[in-house]
């Protein structure tokens, strides 16, 4: 297993803590824009009720004009890990040095506190973005994508072609976007229409580009600001993993995320080898799965780049 690239200029003394990059955390999880599963082994039957039909009165029981139907869906996840190591060598000639004395001393306890801590990070922003945009191309409306950990949303959207869908030609921008969500907004299924649970997912970069549509429109920003929350009564919804050029609206009840342990992506397993097997290294393990589903595709509607 290759060892993590450690570039530094230590100089004798470490003068501050460890630090991360700017990351993406998992907001769709930890906000709830979805509903989550917890303790999914591998499969989970999502359940769902369909119609009812009313009747006449009568003094007895009658079911001829029933058309109540339970059907259902599969979520399946996907197991995934992270293996990563440090050698113990690279730390001992870089800022740790401070910290670890001798040639088989170990890694540092902060050390090995921050590797756990920025790996879980990490892994978050992968789940985040494959939540929404595993196997996905937004630019073309196509199913290879960036993010191949498992399929997301949009992929199953793609795959199981509803109904309430626009396919947009090019991309989105400030002079574009209030025609496509109003064009979007006309084909909302009627059983959601209206609701007040219905969001409007979209992209961070999409949001800022309404933002810009609607203070062009009022010439006032500050009045801009508050609208650019809502689009026709409906809240938007910006996930940090959510792709450009793609707009949704759903219920959040209708898209599932599902794991075998959600403490998984908050843990991760810090081993220093040197007293195990003699191995100068630190490894940093994290085993998990992970999968999303959609409950009823006729319950939402999309809007998606097809070339």
């Amino acid at each position: 297993m290759a060892n993590a690239v450690i570039t530094s200029n230590y100089a004798g003394q470490a003068a501050l803590p460890y630090v991360a990059p700017a990351i993406l955390s998992g907001d769709t999880i930890a906000n709830g824009y979805v509903e989550v599963l917890e303790n999914v082994r591998y499969k989970a039957n999502l359940r769902k009720f369909g119609g009812v039909a009313l009747q006449a009165a009568g003094c007895e029981f009658s079911n001829t004009n029933g058309s109540l139907t339970l059907s259902d869906v599969v979520l399946t996840t996907t197991a995934l890990q992270v293996n990563e190591q440090v050698c113990n060598k690279d730390l001992r000639q870089a800022w740790e040095a401070e910290q670890m004395r001798g040639q088989s001393s170990n890694s540092p306890a902060d050390f090995q506190a921050f590797a756990a801590q920025y790996v879980a990070a990490k892994v978050a922003e992968g789940v985040e973005r494959n939540l929404w945009q595993g196997n996905y191309a937004f630019d073309d409306g196509g199913t290879d994508g960036t993010y191949t950990s498992f399929d997301g949303i949009c992929n199953l959207i793609v795959a199981g072609t509803p109904g309430h869908q626009d396919l947009l030609t090019g991309v989105t921008t400030s002079g574009n976007i209030l025609n496509r969500l109003k064009t979007l907004a006309a084909d909302i299924p009627d059983t959601i229409a209206g609701q007040p649970n219905t969001k409007l997912y979209m992209s961070r970069a999409m949001k800022q580009l309404y933002f810009t549509a609607l203070a062009g429109v009022s010439e006032l920003t500050f009045h801009a600001t508050e609208a650019a929350n809502f689009f026709n009564g409906y809240e938007i919804i910006t996930p940090n993993g959510m792709p450009n050029d793609t707009f949704i609206f759903s219920q959040k009840e209708n898209l599932y995320f599902g794991t075998d342990l959600l403490t998984d992506h908050i843990e991760a397993a810090v081993l220093d080898l040197m007293g195990v097997t003699g191995d100068d290294v630190t490894r940093i393990v994290m085993k998990f799965s992970a999968g999303v589903q959609i409950v009823d595709l006729g319950s939402l509607a999309v809007a998606r780049r097809s070339s």
